[in-house]
């Protein structure tokens, strides 16, 4: 992105060519999560006999319960596993934004890339 490094550099660079690097990139983010929208996760609880299914964006889809589910917990156990699996379906969906959103995002340029402006705009009072 060579003219966004330009404006981080404190140089004024391209303009329009600065609006096409940002545009794209804001469309590429936007791609990244549509994508990530219309993944499916699944999570399951800590006991094992709930499985949910949620959209990359958190909605839940479904759940399949266990047979022995319903013969073994009572309705605040059942309660807890189903709240622990959408929990846990919910929590790879996180995790798989931040691993997207570490790929996706560039490092910082050192230092304060408005610096230079506020400088100069101190400068004229």
């Amino acid at each position: 992105m060579k003219n966004t490094a330009a404006f981080n550099e404190g140089r004024e660079g391209d303009v329009a060519g600065l609006v096409r690097e940002v545009q794209g990139r804001v469309g590429a983010l936007a791609d990244l999560l549509h994508g990530l929208s219309e993944e499916v996760v699944e999570g399951t609880d800590a006991t094992g006999v709930v499985v949910a299914r949620v959209t990359g964006a958190g909605h839940l889809l479904g759940l399949t319960i266990d047979p022995r589910a319903m013969r073994d917990l009572d309705h605040v156990a059942m309660s807890a596993a189903i709240q622990g699996a959408i929990g846990a379906a919910r929590s790879e969906t996180g995790e798989r934004l931040a691993r997207a959103m570490e790929d996706f995002a560039e490092p910082p340029a050192p230092g304060d890339p408005l610096a230079p402006y506020v400088q100069a705009l101190l400068r004229e009072e």
